[in-house]
């Protein structure tokens, strides 16, 4: 089974899921809303209080600095960065403070949960694809150390840390693990459930 099929029904068991409880008034709890302020904080690349288009560029240039991309690599990676946020946070606003980005997430999330979900695992779909630098479909430890070195802190042990929360096999995390430890930390409510984001950003990624 190739691995957009094996997301494809990972979207649909999601989508099964959420089915029931979506019938209901879903209102986004203090957990879910802490973890989305925690997520705009990490996004802030350029440290100025506000997402923008300016924030890819800013994460375009660590992945410069830091890797062996030739120019025309960067150029179309900063591209592809801007296409996904443009497609998942900017469709209404160019930049977004921290308010309005707990806000969409909250408006997403009440108003349509599967469809929020499946928003998310589109973009973090992608995400991993422009990530995944060798195209293999897993992320190795310099795959995952390279894109979380782009944080504030650019700690390559607690990043290392975090890389092993996922148990990877022979030092790789296949993509759905990846998708889903981020599709969970958009949208599960339930703060007694393991999420693997959220310890990750609590231990300083």
């Amino acid at each position: 089974m190739v691995f957009w099929e094996v997301t494809f029904l990972f979207a649909l068991s999601l989508k099964a899921c959420v089915v029931a409880v979506e019938q209901e008034s879903i209102k986004a709890n203090g957990y879910l809303i802490d973890k989305w302020g925690k997520l705009f904080d990490f996004n802030d690349f350029s440290h100025d209080g506000i997402l923008s288009i300016e924030d890819t560029k800013v994460f375009g240039e660590h992945y410069r600095v830091r890797g062996d991309m030739t120019d025309k690599q960067i150029k179309m990676f900063i591209k592809d960065m801007d296409r996904l946020w443009k497609d998942f946070y900017f469709t209404n606003k160019k930049e977004l403070s921290k308010d309005d980005f707990i806000n969409l997430m909250k408006q997403r999330y009440e108003s349509n949960t599967t469809a929020f979900i499946e928003m998310v695992l589109l973009f973090e779909s992608g995400y991993c694809k422009l990530i995944d630098l060798n195209g293999d479909k897993f992320l190795s430890k310099d795959e995952f150390i390279m894109d979380f070195n782009t944080g504030k802190l650019s700690n390559t042990k607690i990043d290392e840390q975090f890389f092993y929360m996922y148990r990877p096999v022979y030092d790789r995390i296949p993509f759905n693990d990846m998708i889903m430890s981020f599709v969970r930390f958009y949208t599960e409510p339930d703060k007694l459930k393991t999420d693997i984001v959220l310890n990750g950003l609590n231990i300083g990624v």
